[in-house]
C-alpha cells in the first residue's frame, strides 16, 4: 500500500546571511561565490522533516533537488515481492533526489528520513541553470556523480561474485568511512535498525547478518549493538573484506 509523503514543515525565513551560512555544510556549494549563494537561498527553501517521513516516492515528478543539512536519509527501492532495498544512505552535506537537474522527469527511488532532519530544497530548474552557467559547480557535480557511480559499480560486483562475509565487511567499512566516529572503544557507526539496514545494503538476509555480526562480536572484531556497530579491530575487518583472512 502506497504511503503518503508527509508535508515538511518549512522553517521561518532566516535572514539571507545566516541562511547562506547554513548551506556551507553542502559540499557542492562550498566553492560558490557569495552572490551565487544568495541566489540559491532566495530560490530554495529549508524544510524540517521528522523521523520516518517520506520526502518523495519513486515515480514522483523530480521538481526539486534536495540537499541534506542535518540528520540522515535513506534512498530505497521496493523489489517485486515488496522487499525494501537500501540503495544509499545520505549524510549531512550531500545531494539527493537531484535527477530532475540533469533531465530525468521523475525520481527513480524513494527517500525516507532515518531521523529528524533538515533539508534544503532547490527547484530542479535552478540546479540545471547552475550546472549550465557555473563551470566550477558543474565540475563538482560531475565529481560527485562519478564517485557515486564507482560506489554503485563496486556494490554490483560484490553482489554478483563475493561471499556474504566479504560483502558485510565491505559495507561496514564503507559506513565507517562515511559516517563512523572514533571512540575509546573503536569506530562507532550509529544506524537505526543497524542489522536490517546492513542486510539491505549488503544484499544479505537479516538472519545471515545477525549470525555474522554475532560471530564477529564473539571474536572481538566488533561490538554489535541494537542501534550501532563499533568496529574494534578494523584491520582484521579489512582482511576479511579483501579475502585475506578466513571468515
Amino acid at each position: 500500500m502506497r504511503r503518503s509523503v508527509s508535508t515538511p514543515q518549512r522553517n521561518p525565513a532566516p535572514d539571507q546571511q545566516s541562511a547562506a551560512g547554513r548551506l556551507e555544510v553542502v559540499r557542492l556549494f562550498q566553492n560558490l561565490s557569495d552572490e551565487a549563494l544568495d541566489v540559491i537561498v532566495s530560490t530554495g527553501q529549508f524544510c524540517d522533516v521528522g523521523k520516518g517521513e517520506f520526502l518523495f516516492f519513486a515515480g514522483d515528478p523530480a521538481v526539486d533537488a534536495h540537499f541534506l543539512i542535518s540528520g540522515q536519509v535513506k534512498i530505497v527501492q521496493e523489489t517485486d515481492d515488496g522487499q525494501e532495498v537500501i540503495l544509499r544512505l545520505i549524510q549531512a552535506g550531500e545531494i539527493f533526489g537531484g535527477s530532475g537537474g540533469w533531465g530525468a522527469p521523475t525520481h527513480p527511488a524513494t527517500a525516507v528520513a532515518l531521523e529528524d532532519a533538515t533539508v534544503f530544497r532547490l527547484p530542479s530548474s535552478a540546479l540545471a541553470t547552475l550546472i549550465e552557467q557555473v563551470p566550477s559547480f558543474a565540475k563538482t557535480v560531475i565529481q560527485e556523480l562519478s564517485g557515486r557511480l564507482r560506489e554503485a559499480e563496486a556494490r554490483i560486483r560484490e553482489l554478483q561474485v563475493e561471499r556474504v562475509e566479504r560483502r558485510i565487511a565491505r559495507t561496514l567499512l564503507r559506513l565507517a568511512s562515511k559516517m563512523g566516529r572514533k571512540t575509546t572503544d573503536g569506530i562507532q557507526i550509529d544506524l537505526p535498525q543497524s542489522r536490517q539496514h546492513l542486510a539491505e545494503l549488503s544484499g544479505a538476509t537479516l538472519s545471515t547478518v545477525s549470525r555474522v555480526l554475532s560471530e564477529w562480536d564473539r571474536q572481538g572484531l566488533i561490538v554489535a549493538g541494537r542501534e550501532r556497530v563499533t568496529i574494534v579491530r578494523p584491520h582484521e575487518l579489512v582482511m576479511i573484506a579483501d579475502d585475506a583472512r578466513p571468515a
